[in-house]
């Protein structure tokens, strides 16, 4: 009987251009990703079936099979972008060639034993099995080295971006392509606290803003997750916001937009400091004159609402706490007592007993200009950057 196979063996070998010529032929007519050749040619699919049928060919008498054509096939097709679907339809298209040819091969050869047919047909079906399981591993290893590397090397890109150091060869716009990110504005920086090292704060983020036509571009540090957002108007925004407000599991910081690339830097740093805070939640930056001013510079704003607020800061928290709310409200309400006394609850008598004692402890009175310049300069500080003056240190 192995003279038998050996003559099967030998005559599909003899035959194996034709085989191979039909089998490219069946591949191109019958699967759609091979019927344009400009992804795989002509020539590269006539070799891999040569190579991958001769294999299978030779273990019709060598039991010992070697799946490296498969496993080749496997990676390169990968790497070529060819679905795993596409590849399994061609080679199951080969072996049915090649057991078309052994069914004819009987007819042709009525000498032929039943017995040696079966073996034949055994051993190369045994031989599919172990080239198919070869060439998909292979080709889903190939797949997943594929992503990881392109999700590290976006990674990568989107640090650079994020954080202002573009590599010399290359520009802001083309790592913007590179990132799938549209290259005109406005943007949004985000950062977000991780609550574990390693594990995202906002996982699957990117899919989550795709699917509300937003694109982004991330990076996962160990104490952050930081990214940039394409917003291009105020219906996109709002509905980021809303997003992020959802799915943020620890304090999440976001930018005010910003139109250009290059400004990326800065609305990190921004998106950075509304970190600073208790408890979660999202904190976006206003964009205003007084918050830009009060985080631009923090090493010279810092001391210079120190010098401000000392007198605030010496008091014991549940003094401290209603001056700070109450100077906020009579900000926010454009000086007007009544408007800020109503926000808190309480009597406009209340609010201007509460500012004189303000002046009285900062030495800057609410009637100046300079001075309520320099009284909201300082609030302002003490709101984006936390200060703490029996410590010394700004958190």
């Amino acid at each position: 009987m192995d003279t038998e196979i050996a003559e099967i063996r030998d005559a599909l070998t003899e035959r194996m251009e034709a085989i191979t010529a039909s089998v490219v032929a069946a591949i191109r007519e019958q699967v759609p990703f091979y019927a344009d050749a400009t992804t795989v040619s002509t020539a590269m699919v006539t070799d891999a079936v040569r190579d991958n049928l001769s294999y299978m060919v030779r273990a019709l008498t060598d039991t010992r099979f070697d799946t490296a054509p498969a496993a080749a096939t496997g990676r390169t097709r990968a790497e070529l972008g060819v679905p795993l679907a596409a590849v399994m339809h061609a080679y199951r298209i080969g072996v049915h060639r090649v057991w078309q040819e052994v069914h004819a091969l009987a007819a042709d050869r009525p000498a032929l034993s039943r017995r040696a047919l079966l073996s034949a047909t055994q051993h190369m079906w045994e031989a599919q099995d172990q080239f198919v399981d070869a060439m998909a591993g292979a080709h889903r290893d190939r797949t997943t080295e594929q992503a990881l590397d392109d999700a590290a090397e976006r990674a990568a890109l989107a640090e650079y971006l994020l954080q202002g150091r573009i590599p010399s060869d290359q520009s802001l716009w083309e790592i913007a392509t590179l990132l799938r990110l549209p290259t005109t504005g406005p943007y949004l920086a985000v950062a977000a606290a991780t609550v574990e090292v390693g594990r995202a704060p906002l996982p699957g983020i990117a899919d989550r803003l795709r699917a509300i036509d937003a694109y982004s571009a991330w990076r996962l540090l160990p104490d952050q997750q930081i990214g940039i957002i394409h917003a291009p108007t105020p219906a996109v925004r709002a509905a980021v916001i809303d997003l992020l407000r959802r799915i943020a599991v620890a304090r999440v910081g976001v930018s005010a937009p910003f139109g250009e690339l290059r400004d990326t830097p800065q609305g990190l740093t921004f998106a950075r400091r509304e970190l600073v805070g208790p408890g979660t939640g999202v904190s976006v930056f206003d964009g205003s004159v007084l918050g830009t001013a009060a985080i631009a510079a923090p090493e010279t704003t810092v001391e210079l609402a120190r010098g401000v607020l000392h007198g605030l800061y010496e008091l014991p928290e549940d003094d401290r706490d209603p001056l700070f709310a109450t100077f906020r409200a009579w900000v926010a309400y454009d000086g007007n007592v009544k408007d800020a006394a109503a926000a808190l609850y309480v009597h406009p008598n209340t609010v201007r007993h509460r500012l004189r004692r303000i002046e009285h402890l900062t030495g800057r009175s609410t009637g100046s200009p300079r001075e309520v310049a320099e009284l909201c300069l300082a609030f302002e500080v003490d709101a984006r950057v936390r200060l703490h003056m029996d410590t010394g240190k700004s958190v």
